[in-house]
Order: C-alpha cells, then sequence, then structure tokens
C-alpha cells in the first residue's frame, strides 16, 4: 500500500508559521487558542528574530517574547448530549465500514489503468480549482492555508494512484508520503521549539489525534495496525520530535547545543535505519508494527523517509533566518540598483533551481521503482526544499491558494483511513462498485461518498478530542477509564458474537 495519512483538526488561525506550527502536520489545537495567540506568537517570535545579533541573544530575546504566551486558552468540551449524537454518527459511520469491509456486500471491480483518462482528470481538477477555488490569505511564509493546499493536492495524487491503478506515478508517490514526513519534523519542532509545552496532556492530545480513528478501524476490521502504516510513522517521527526537544530542553535555547543535539539526531537515526541493528531494535513493538507475522512492512516503510523527518526539524529551526532573507528580497527598494539586484537574485534561484530538478528529475524519478527505493532517503529532500522556495518565492504565490486543496488537506488523515473501507475493498486491490456498468458515474458517487463520510469522520475526532480532554487531568483520567471498559465491553461482545458465528 502506497497511501497517506495525514491529518488535522480544522481549529487554525490564518497568521503564518509560528502562530500555527503545532498543527503543520494534523496535530489538533483550538480554534480560540489559535485566534487569540496566533498572531500574538508569530508577531513576537518574529520581533524576536528581528535583531541582527544571533547565537544566544536572539534564543534569549525569543524566550522573553513568548513566555506570557505558553499557557492559551482552550476550547471548552461540548455538551454530554453533542459528544453523544457524534458517538451515534460514528457508530453509524464504522458500521458502514463494517458491511462494506467484513460482509463484503459490494460487487468487487476491477482496477483498470488508461493514462489519458488519468491525466485528464487531474488536469481537469487542477483547472477547476485554480479557476474557481482561489482565495487570499495573510502575506507568510510557509503558511497554514499553504501547508493544507500542499497536503490536499498530493493526497488526492496518490488516492487515485490507487483507484486507477496507476504503477507509473509510484516514484512521485513515494515523494509525496516524503513530503508530509517532512512536515511531521517541521511543524512538530516548531510547536516545541515556540511553545514549550511538553505535558502529559498535550502529549495525549496529539497521540489521540493520529491513533484514535484507526485504533477503531482495526477493532471494526479485524485489521493489523500496520495496514495503516502512515498513523506508525507520524506516531513514531513525532515521538522523535519530542524527545529530541524534550531531552536536555535548556540547551534548546543555545544554538551550539542544538547543533550538538541535531548531530546526536543524525548519528542515531543513521544507525537505527542504516545498519543491520534495524532488524533487532524494533523487534520489541512487534505486537504493534508487525504485519503478516514480519517487520518487513515497518521497516520499508519507516527506512524509506528517515532522513525527511530531519529535514523538517532543520528547517523549522531555520526559519527565521529564511524568512529574513525573503524580507529583504521582498521589501520596497527605493534604489533602482537595489531593485535590480533582487529581481536578479530571485531570477537566478529560480533559473537554477529548475535547472537542478530536471537534473534531478531525470537521473533519479525514471529509475526503476526497487532501484529508485533504494535512494529515495537521500534525495527526496531536495524535491520538497525546490516546491517551497519556489510556492514562496513572490507575494503574489504565498498570498493566494486553492480553496478546494485546503479543504481536502485538512481530512487527510480521515481519507487515508476510509480510502481501504468505503472507497476500494480487498486491501485496495478492487474498487467498490455501486453501480455496475458504468465505471465513470460510480466513481462520481463513490467519491462523493467518500468524502462525506471522511468529512464527518474529522468533524466526530474534533468533537471527542475536546470532550474527551479538558485540560482537567482528572476528568481526563475519568474519561480514560470509562473509555476503556466501554471498549473491553465492546471487544468482549464482539468475541462472543463471532464464536457463536454471528457474523
Amino acid at each position: 500500500m502506497d497511501q497517506e495519512e495525514d491529518e488535522g483538526e480544522d481549529k487554525r488561525d490564518k497568521n503564518g508559521f509560528y502562530g500555527n506550527a503545532s498543527e503543520t502536520n494534523g496535530h489538533a489545537s483550538n480554534r480560540e487558542e489559535r485566534e487569540s495567540n496566533g498572531f500574538l506568537f508569530k508577531e513576537k517570535i518574529k520581533d524576536g528574530y528581528a535583531s541582527e545579533n544571533t547565537g544566544n541573544q536572539k534564543s534569549e530575546t525569543t524566550s522573553q517574547n513568548i513566555t506570557s504566551s505558553t499557557i492559551s486558552a482552550v476550547k471548552s468540551p461540548p455538551s454530554l448530549e453533542k459528544f453523544l449524537l457524534y458517538a451515534v454518527g460514528l457508530g453509524v459511520i464504522l458500521l458502514y465500514f463494517f458491511f462494506c469491509e467484513v460482509w463484503d456486500e459490494w460487487p468487487a471491480g476491477e482496477r483498470i489503468y488508461n493514462r489519458d483518462q488519468f491525466m485528464f482528470f487531474a488536469l481537469l481538477m487542477f483547472l477547476v480549482a485554480g479557476v474557481f477555488t482561489v482565495r487570499t490569505c495573510p502575506d507568510k511564509l510557509i503558511n497554514r492555508d499553504q501547508t493544507e493546499e500542499w497536503k490536499g493536492w498530493m493526497q488526492v495524487m496518490f488516492v487515485w494512484y490507487h483507484y486507477f491503478r496507476a504503477a507509473e506515478t509510484y516514484n512521485l508517490v513515494r515523494f509525496y508520503i516524503a513530503c508530509y514526513v517532512w512536515m511531521t519534523g517541521f511543524g512538530n519542532f516548531s510547536f516545541f521549539w515556540v511553545r514549550k509545552d511538553f505535558s502529559l496532556w498535550r502529549m495525549m492530545k496529539m497521540m489521540f489525534r493520529l491513533n484514535f480513528l484507526v485504533i477503531l478501524v482495526v477493532m471494526v476490521t479485524d485489521n493489523s495496525y500496520m495496514l495503516y502504516y502512515i498513523c506508525a510513522m507520524h506516531t513514531y517521527w513525532f515521538l522523535t520530535v519530542y524527545l529530541f526537544m524534550f531531552t536536555f530542553r535548556s540547551w534548546n535555547e543555545n544554538p551550539r547545543w542544538m547543533a550538538i543535539k541535531f548531530v546526536v539526531y543524525l548519528i542515531c537515526n543513521a544507525i537505527i535505519f542504516d545498519t543491520p541493528l534495524l532488524v533487532y531494535i524494533f523487534r520489541p513493538l512487534w505486537f504493534i508494527l508487525s504485519y503478516e507475522g514480519s517487520l518487513h512492512e515497518w521497516q520499508f516503510r519507516a527506512g524509506l523517509d528517515h532522513y525527511a523527518c530531519f529535514v523538517g526539524m532543520l528547517c523549522a529551526y531555520n526559519y527565521p533566518y529564511y524568512e529574513r532573507w525573503m524580507n529583504y528580497l521582498d521589501k520596497k527598494h527605493i534604489d533602482r540598483r537595489d531593485k535590480f539586484l533582487s529581481v536578479s537574485i530571485k531570477g537566478f534561484i529560480i533559473g537554477v533551481l529548475l535547472l537542478l530538478l530536471v537534473v534531478w528529475y531525470r537521473e533519479f524519478m525514471m529509475k526503476e521503482k526497487y532501484a529508485y527505493n533504494a535512494i529515495h532517503p537521500y534525495i527526496s529532500w531536495f524535491p520538497i526544499l525546490t516546491y517551497i522556495i519556489l510556492r514562496n518565492m513572490f507575494p503574489a504565490l504565498r498570498t493566494r491558494y486553492l480553496y478546494f486543496f485546503t479543504f481536502l488537506g485538512k481530512i487527510t488523515l480521515e481519507t487515508y483511513i476510509s480510502q481501504l473501507h468505503i472507497y476500494l475493498q480487498s486491501n485496495a486491490k478492487d474498487l467498490i462498485v455501486y453501480i455496475p456498468g458504468y465505471p465513470l458515474m460510480n466513481f462520481a458517487l463513490a467519491t462523493a461518498i467518500y468524502l462525506f463520510i471522511s468529512y464527518w469522520l474529522f468533524e466526530i475526532t474534533t468533537v471527542f478530542s475536546s470532550y474527551l480532554f479538558p485540560q482537567s487531568m482528572k476528568t481526563v483520567g475519568v474519561h480514560i477509564g470509562v473509555g476503556f471498559v466501554v471498549c473491553s465491553l465492546a471487544a468482549c461482545l464482539a468475541l462472543i458474537l463471532k464464536e457463536a458465528s454471528v457474523f
């Protein structure tokens, strides 16, 4: 399987990178928190880095600027009535998952690839999005709307990679997944760097966001957790970023000590994934990460992108310098010579990057998939950085986004999980046929059902997160205890019904 999650609650502000860093890869916070504090974070961080001094002074200034804002308001949990209503909705959706996956009542359709059809749909989608859904956003580098847009169009392309069996796009799909892992490092590093919130509550909220839905689906469909390997990957990379930032966290304010931490992280990553130790390191987690009696799936999937997260962390750490450089290039130059120099620098950068991208594509992307997989972990960073630089090169580009893809980018975790059960079947080997004999009409209906259910799963997860995880850890403990009892009883009932051959 070659697909992606991603993930995120639609509870974010529109004021740039640092104000919403905790959700760059879909980790949830709350709308009130974003609206009341997002702009303040961004402006304070920006001011903190505005000084020409670097080193310790930069970190100290940043810390002083955000200290008063690290504890922020949190959205009030929904009422019990609303929670129960959404719980019923979740039950209905999971019942439909069971109907499609276990009872297997829908006819199976063969996936047939037609390059002309595939490219027509892709071109039409981008054309419609570009003509009808362009919206504006604040002039911030790598802003929230932009990253959601990025996730959205990538998600469409590799879900269609499965639906249409577009095997020739395999190497591109590998690149898309590397982008998501990059966002995991970029977003989570940014959150911990700015907020300095390493609390158990924050950890539980993020882990809930990544694994709540997939655990329920695993229970309902009796599948392996590793079938949804993206959830496992993002959980692992999130935990590595958390440990990186939490360990010797006083060092986070000192660039020299941070350099040491980055080197250690890089070495540890290389030892884990580039040596024979990989076979043994994850063996204690066999009961979670095994798939069909082996750890090969985990070792393969995680190993493919084991440097993408590290690159994302480096980009987040050096974001202020990138912002300062772009501010210089974009400022209104009074002197015509300075303006000409600025335009020339941008033109030179664009020309070099495009030339190198063409060379990269011809040298690597055209390789057979097994040959490409062998080098992918070490070369995927270049097109990622190229895309970011080109996408943010001009204010006219970064202040506009395609809402169609941004909307899809918000529900990538749900579309990733749902595609295996209500869009495709038999582990994505066959199509679900609602209208036999009419493949395009079936595609339209299946897509509508798939997106409708995915959106409501996103909304349900948001409500569940708010209700189950208020700021009172005592209440959280009660909710966890009750949830454990309910899930245990449900599992026991399912086991009894299965043994009785009821289904």
